[in-house]
């Protein structure tokens, strides 16, 4: 379970961080955003006032000429000169006097717009004075508004100069700030995911050391199991010879020196076979691949399993399709078979056959070894390949548990594979499948 969170908070602490990452980009996006708003909107108000104010001026002016000239209506007229009286009220209001004050043109422009309210009756009449005084005065007017406007303008792009320059040095700051909170915050991700790895690789470390200390209990309990009985024959069979000494018939002699040398190849067996699991574990094996004759290599590894087991039957059969030859390790593919066959031999009855059946296909030779022994359970086939693993059925035979789990490490190491097909009470079928 600790094993599992480990893996599973790697992902978990990336998403922290990209969301982490994410909202602070959201932020510094969000900082330029209202930076350009200031720019944009900053003074706006002022010049709008000052031109509208110009602008009712030169409307005004155009519609007296028009009016003197019959075109335009007493109402129209009153309309234009009622627009500029706002414009000009709106200048003197407050916030807008006072800024006309700080630019020095609050003088000039009242009293030429207390000079259009005195003129009121004749802009109105258009032809109680001279016109070309009225025009006059509107053409000051509209210049005193164009002259504030310019100096507003000057004034309002200080103000923003001067604000924007505050507003740049917040955002250097706060992008600093920011970016200090970004290597923080990386610094503390990394720090959380090497504790995470770390914690990771203490779990497996863990994990496979558990895994160790159980097959090296199983090896312990095989060990027991499997010297005990060898031991207490060679025991049993040299206490009888001291007993007996001379009275012992020679024929008794030779059986039971016989017996002893059984059971002591079967403890040098499993030294070997312990052995070969230790180097294959430590990668201490090499592969040397030669061109060899398969029949003649499969012949030999039978033959070597006949002189063995004397009496016992093994028949090779060899299909058409297997080609002459095959490019392979010879002595790894001989402690292969040889392992299978001895299985096989050993699982099986002695009056029954030990079958070696062999085709090729897909680029691949496949070596069948069948016996029709006692077979291996459902429940005991997704463990017969492990070291040190004893079937069920199997616990009145002699064996390491080793020799499955070596072979098939040999058919990896040799860039193929071993499966198992078994049927409880008919046999079993072990496939030996090589690349040619």
């Amino acid at each position: 379970m600790m094993r599992r969170r480990g893996i599973v908070a790697y992902p978990f602490s990336l998403v922290g961080v990209v969301v982490f990452a994410g909202l602070l980009v959201f932020a510094l996006w969000r900082l330029l955003d209202q930076e350009a708003d200031l720019r944009g909107a900053a003074g706006d108000n002022m010049l709008w006032t000052i031109s509208q104010a110009q602008v009712a001026a030169y409307r005004l002016d155009a519609s007296l000429g028009r009016a003197r000239q019959g075109e335009l209506g007493d109402d129209s007229l009153r309309l234009r000169y009622n627009v500029l009286l706002s414009r000009m009220a709106l200048l003197e209001d407050g916030p807008q006097e006072r800024y006309l004050e700080m630019l020095g043109q609050r003088a000039a422009i009242e009293s030429l717009a207390n000079g259009i309210r005195a003129q009121q009756a004749a802009f109105l009449g258009a032809g109680a004075t001279n016109p070309a005084d009225l025009h006059a005065l509107l053409d000051d007017y509209a210049t005193a508004t164009g002259r504030a406007a310019n100096e507003a303008m000057v004034a309002q792009l200080d103000q923003i100069g001067g604000l924007l320059d505050r507003q740049h040095g917040a955002i250097l700051q706060v992008i600093g700030a920011t970016l200090a909170i970004v290597g923080i915050g990386a610094l503390i991700s990394w720090r959380m995911l090497a504790s995470l790895q770390a914690e990771y690789r203490a779990q497996r470390s863990l994990l496979r050391e558990r895994e160790m200390r159980e097959a090296y209990r199983g090896f312990v309990a095989l060990v027991a199991h499997q010297f005990q009985t060898p031991l207490a024959a060679i025991d049993s069979s040299m206490q009888r010879i001291l007993r007996k000494g001379d009275a012992m018939a020679r024929d008794e002699i030779w059986q039971r020196a016989r017996r002893v040398r059984h059971t002591v190849a079967q403890l040098t067996e499993l030294m070997r076979a312990t052995r070969e699991s230790v180097r294959l574990d430590a990668g201490q094996i090499d592969v040397r691949p030669t061109r060899c004759e398969i029949a003649a290599e499969l012949d030999l590894a039978r033959q070597s399993q006949i002189d063995a087991h004397p009496g016992r039957e093994v028949r090779l059969d060899v299909d058409e399709s297997v080609p002459a030859t095959l490019v392979t390790d010879r002595g790894l593919l001989h402690q292969i078979v040889g392992n299978l066959l001895s299985n096989a031999i050993a699982y099986s009855p002695r009056n029954e056959p030990v079958d070696m059946h062999v085709t090729a296909s897909a680029g691949h030779v496949r070596i069948l070894v069948m016996d029709r022994g006692t077979g291996i359970s459902q429940a005991d086939m997704p463990m017969v390949f492990e070291p040190f693993f004893r079937a069920s059925r199997t616990a009145q035979t002699q064996g390491s548990g080793m020799g499955l789990h070596l072979s098939r490490q040999l058919a990896r190491l040799m860039g193929g594979e071993i499966r198992a097909q078994s049927t409880a009470g008919v046999g079993s079928t072990f496939v030996i499948e090589l690349p040619m």
